[in-house]
């Protein structure tokens, strides 16, 4: 004879849990002990499995009629499941029972139902925070307490009633950005058995001064030698806005620079490229951030800035006179250079490449411009000077055939005759005009007279 199962379904009121579940649903979970023995209270072979049809009801004689499946094919002692899907009705009593199959095919009968009064939605609450910052989120979720003390978390209908916020299905409160602390009011919905019941949870999106981020530095990657470059630093923060900041700035090594506290970097001279750091620190909050930058200090070939001429202002015709030229540089420096020289008019000079300048005869002073060009790393400059060439009157020629005579009386100064041939040209061959001589009555002594004669 074939043996059936004893199905033997223990459910009290302890045992009809309410557990979360997604969705609006409220679910309950019912459990029972397994089956492991036959009706003759032998015990089922190891090799068989067991598994589980359970069933509710309204009426306690739970007659086959009246039976509505939860689940069948269960293997596990507990069931989840939620009373508003099965259709039960929220505050009656409802009666839970379950048939045992075997493997072997062997079905057992219905096991003594399990009365539970289904219950019904009391109270809702919503848990979450009480304030929000700015242009964040955060997230609520709602509770219901039925009529037989448990407690769910249930997915109501949210809603909320500010301006500067929004909420997701889920419960999400996301913020946008205020000026100042901004109330909002979180409301939920749930309805289960056509019992519909309201929660609200007061909110502050919280006004939050922006934290400071990073800091980054602007300005020019190299400055030359002896000059300056001005940096400046702009701060970044949590709100994603930047402004422009003074920092504490330092620069290492200070051998070759010093920065102001404006930023403004001053270099000395280098021998060479020289590398230093610009570092600016600033704090803002109790935050400090800081940011470098690499700046190379340029070692600059002074450049020309202007020439200057040396040399006598006049020079005799037919004779010469050096002119010197000097450079002064953009370090305040001098030096002497050889530069191009030219005179204009040429008709009365010439000038050399040494700067010697080698004049002509003139018949009147002569006025002439030496000029001197000088090109270095691409400038060129050039300086002039006005020169005179002085006209010099001829001298004459010396007196000849000089002789002396006498004594021509005695007398205590005993007079004699100096004679000497009359000048008529000068030292070059041209006609003189008067000349002077210089004779004296005393002896070997010459006083200045004028004569036409020599005598």
């Amino acid at each position: 004879m074939t043996k059936k199962p004893f199905a033997v379904f223990l459910c009290v009121v302890a045992t009809i849990l309410a557990i979360p579940c997604a969705g609006n649903a409220e679910t309950r979970t019912v459990c029972w002990d397994p089956v492991t023995e036959y009706l003759d209270n032998t015990p089922i072979e190891s090799w068989v499995t067991v598994t589980y049809t359970i069933y509710w009801s309204s009426d306690p004689e739970v007659p086959t009629a009246s039976l509505r499946q939860i689940a069948s094919a269960v293997s596990t002692t507990c069931l989840s499941f939620d009373p508003d899907t099965q259709g039960m009705t929220r505050g009656e009593t409802t009666y839970l029972t379950a048939t045992a199959t075997l493997s072997t095919g062997e079905e057992s009968g219905l096991a003594s139902p399990c009365p539970w009064v289904v219950p019904t939605l009391t109270g809702l609450s919503i848990s979450g925070s009480a304030s929000v910052n700015e242009k964040s989120g955060g997230t609520y979720t709602a509770t219901a307490t039925w009529s037989d003390n448990t407690t769910t978390a249930v997915t109501p209908t949210w809603g909320e009633n500010s301006a500067y916020a929004s909420i997701s299905s889920a419960g999400v409160l996301t913020t946008l950005a205020v000026a100042a602390n901004q109330p909002v009011t979180v409301t939920a919905s749930y309805t289960a058995g056509g019992i519909t019941r309201t929660a609200a949870k007061a909110v502050t999106i919280v006004n939050v001064a922006p934290t400071l981020s990073s800091l980054s530095l602007a300005g020019p990657a190299s400055v030359n030698e002896k000059s300056s470059g001005t940096y400046t630093a702009t701060a970044t923060w949590s709100d994603n806005t930047t402004t422009a900041v003074t920092p504490a700035w330092t620069v290492v090594p200070t051998t070759y620079a010093s920065i102001s506290s404006a930023g403004v970097l001053t270099t000395l001279a280098v021998a060479a490229n020289q590398p230093v750091t610009v570092t600016a620190s600033y704090t803002a909050g109790g935050i400090t951030r800081t940011a470098a930058k690499a700046v190379t200090i340029v070692n600059v070939a002074p450049t020309l800035s202007s020439l200057s001429l040396a040399g006598p202002a006049s020079v005799n015709e037919k004779s010469s006179g050096t002119y010197t030229a000097t450079a002064a540089w953009s370090d305040y420096t001098r030096t002497a250079v050889t530069p191009t020289w030219s005179v204009a008019p040429s008709t009365y000079a010439s000038i050399s490449t040494a700067g010697v300048l080698t004049t002509l005869a003139v018949a009147a002073n002569q006025s002439v411009t030496v000029t001197a060009s000088y090109t270095a790393g691409g400038i060129t400059r050039t300086a002039t000077r006005v020169v005179t060439i002085v006209n010099v009157a001829p001298a004459p020629a010396p007196p000849m055939a000089m002789h002396r005579s006498g004594p021509l009386e005695f007398t205590p100064v005993t007079p004699f005759r100096l004679s000497w041939d009359a000048v008529s040209t000068c030292a070059s061959g041209a006609p003189s005009g008067t000349l002077t001589v210089s004779h004296s009555p005393f002896p070997e002594v010459l006083t200045q007279a004028a004569i036409n004669e020599g005598s």
